[in-house]
């Protein structure tokens, strides 16, 4: 098995499983642990159905980590929590197609949640996205906080997030009430986060710092995440973190994700949703970006869909 140790693969008929590590070899047969907590057992005959996944990128170090944890909890040698899929992948594409027949793509998702030849609506997308481009765009951030435009370029980011769902109203209300020192602290943390340069960790955890100062507390997933979100909707995610929690059950159980929003986490969150997008893909739904993820996970597995679940509060 020397050769197998730790390398990763995907099943070449089932791509929705996600990548998978060998577990044990014995008896002529291998088991493999795959990202959507599954563990499979296979006769050699089989083993070729099996291909390396070398497509990885930088995520190879991570999702292994994550698949050696999962193997490790069931060994029982190890503590590590790991989070129950309530619903299996397919099934949930299943429940998709049952409400969406031609996916990302029908008539009733567009009208649901992405536009409209009527008044937008706070759940549509395009609008949201369309406005964030405007809003916040590098250019335009710059000159106007070379003005000292701040608090109409904060005041008008509150009227942004007021006319989507992504956030409390609440959140634009207690933006509004800032001060004005307040308010250029926050707009200069937000040009920070969107067009700043270094690491995008190191932004993400000044933008959280600056949050948790204006507001008097570590800020929830949908505040801390929407921004970046509805700006970058093809690299960044907002985060809902009931649904995407269970979501993780079937792409990396054993990952951590905090309550409120912290840096390593929010790497989790993206690849729940990034993995997301790639079974998707792979199952012949590709959502435009990860907004149609987003709506995608929430759809199926809110509580109304899913009953067994408990509280969608977060």
């Amino acid at each position: 098995m020397a050769e197998t140790e730790d390398e990763l693969f995907r099943h070449v008929k089932r791509p929705e499983w996600g990548v998978a590590m060998v577990a044990w070899e014995r008896n002529g047969h291998r088991a493999y642990q795959f990202e959507d907590g599954k563990l499979r057992k296979f006769p050699e005959a089989f083993y070729k159905m099996l291909q390396p996944a070398d497509d990885l990128g930088e995520r190879t170090g991570h999702i292994r980590k994550n698949l050696r944890r999962v193997i490790e909890a069931g060994d029982g040698d190890s503590d590590r929590s790991v989070i129950e899929a309530v619903c299996p992948f397919p099934d949930q594409v299943e429940l998709f197609i049952g409400l969406y027949p031609k996916g990302f793509q029908d008539a009733a998702w567009l009208e649901d949640h992405r536009k409209t030849e009527g008044a937008d609506l706070k759940r549509h997308r395009n609008p949201t996205v369309a406005e964030a481009k405007e809003t916040l765009a590098a250019d335009r951030m710059k000159e106007e906080i070379a003005e000292g435009a701040h608090e109409d370029l904060a005041d008008g980011i509150a009227d942004m997030l007021q006319r989507t769902d992504l956030v409390p109203v609440s959140h634009a209300k207690a933006l509004r009430d800032l001060d004005a020192e307040e308010k250029e602290a926050y707009v200069e943390a937000v040009n920070t986060l969107l067009h700043g340069e270094g690491r995008y960790e190191e932004r993400f955890k000044a933008w959280l710092d600056t949050l948790a100062k204006l507001f008097d507390e570590q800020p929830n997933w949908r505040i801390a995440t929407t921004i970046p979100g509805i700006y970058y909707p093809e690299t960044h995610t907002v985060v809902r973190r009931s649904a995407f929690v269970r979501q993780a059950g079937s792409i990396a159980p054993t990952a951590r994700y905090s309550r409120r929003a912290e840096v390593s986490a929010y790497k989790n969150f993206r690849r729940v949703a990034t993995s997301t997008r790639e079974r998707l893909a792979a199952a012949g739904h590709e959502p435009r970006d990860l907004l149609d993820v987003y709506d995608f996970v929430w759809t199926t597995l809110r509580t109304s869909a899913l009953d067994q679940l408990g509280s969608d509060d977060d």
